[in-house]
């Protein structure tokens, strides 16, 4: 996914300012997709350019002019087709899956504080995506568009689930690492099949 198309699909919900479209990601899909402040604007000048939004400028005494961002046609038609479109594989690499890969040239303690670290890491995520669940539910309200709502819990628990099953894994590993159980776990065991 790239920045541009989840500006236009913010901007197909509403026109917005960079400001607010800042907001909208940070209230929203920060926990997979974050976006900075200077991304935000430098993507909305490219957009602009383009002619997949409109700007429009309101002029403010003693501030600068306030720039609300609409979405033209033509981006319309780019997110349709983005949206319709199969998209790429993604990266996948993993910092700490290449420590443990090389861990066997260290003693398994200094390995252990690696994988403590990212249990804490991942715990912390857990409780800030369910805490992001829970308040996404209290603040649904009878007017909420189900389908809309729907399609972004559906990330949330992606999320949860991902980072659940990520956490039984490392603490897996660290619980092998520490008896000197380096035995390999069996595929059926690790696809959840019975054995």
């Amino acid at each position: 996914m790239s920045l541009k198309h989840a500006i236009l699909g913010f901007l197909a919900i509403r026109p917005l300012t960079g400001y607010d479209l800042k907001k909208a990601f940070d209230n929203s899909v920060s926990h997979f997709w974050p976006a900075t402040q200077s991304q935000i604007y430098r993507t909305l000048t490219e957009l602009d350019t383009a002619g997949l939004v409109t700007k429009e400028v309101i002029a403010r005494d003693e501030r600068l002019d306030m720039k609300i961002y609409h979405l033209a046609e033509a981006g319309r038609i780019e997110l349709q087709r983005w949206l319709s479109a199969p998209v790429p594989e993604p990266d996948t690499r993993e910092p700490m899956l290449i420590q443990l890969f090389f861990g066997s040239l260290v003693p398994d303690e200094a390995l252990a504080g690696v994988i403590e670290d990212r249990i804490r890491e991942v715990e912390e995520r857990l409780e800030l995506f369910g805490a992001l669940y829970t308040a996404s539910l209290e603040s649904r309200t009878a007017d909420t568009d189900g389908r809309a709502f729907f399609m972004s819990m559906l990330t949330l628990e992606y999320a949860l689930m991902l980072h659940a099953n990520g956490l039984s894994w490392v603490k897996s590993a660290l619980a092998r690492i520490r008896v000197g159980d380096y035995t390999p776990t069996p595929l059926a065991a690790l696809l959840g099949e019975e054995r």
